[in-house]
């Protein structure tokens, strides 16, 4: 037994260090960090698959607080409930550090100009890993011509009509279910 726990050592340590960079660029929302948890998880460390990281993304997705909820899912296929605790409590660790040095110079920091222009400047990169984002996903996921009409579909009805997006994630679940009975 205490060799297994010297064996899982470098695997926590690994996990940690690639949450907790994962966690200093958490901001702009969760579909921001998608093509740098690929990266990490399935190009370079190869912990997991195409079809699983999806997985993961999308049930993730269903939940409050995605990313910690994906970086528990990764974990835990990595290295079980250690790995899930280290995964959430690593990515989680750098925003926490942030907003406490943040709330000791918030008064200094929201009427300064160049803070305000470096966040200005943040958007456009931020909209640019939510494309990303979606052409990761979609590579892995829009294998046949029904997934392209579901997406357009779903597009249309979340940009014209303005649609809950809780309302298409159930709706296209039971399409799913409809199609698989």
């Amino acid at each position: 037994m205490q060799m297994l726990k010297w064996l899982m050592a470098p695997v926590l340590l690994t996990l940690a260090w690639v949450f907790f960079k994962i966690g200093l660029v958490f901001f702009g929302g969760g579909f921001v960090l998608i093509p740098v948890m690929h990266r990490e998880l399935v190009t370079n460390l190869h912990w997991l698959t195409d079809r699983q990281f999806v997985d993961g993304a999308a049930i993730s997705q269903l939940t409050p607080g995605p990313i910690a909820v994906f970086a528990t899912f990764a974990g835990y296929q990595v290295a079980g409930v250690a790995g899930a605790l280290v995964g959430t409590a690593a990515v989680f660790l750098p925003g926490s550090l942030l907003m406490i040095f943040l709330s000791k110079s918030y008064a200094y920091i929201k009427d300064n100009h160049t803070a305000r222009q470096v966040m200005n400047t943040l958007i456009p990169v931020i909209v640019g890993l939510l494309v990303a984002a979606a052409l990761q996903i979609g590579r892995t996921s829009l294998t046949d011509w029904e997934g392209y009409i579901v997406m357009l579909v779903a597009l249309v009805a979340l940009i014209k009509y303005k649609v809950n997006p809780a309302l298409l994630i159930i709706a296209t679940a039971l399409l799913g279910l409809i199609r698989g009975s």
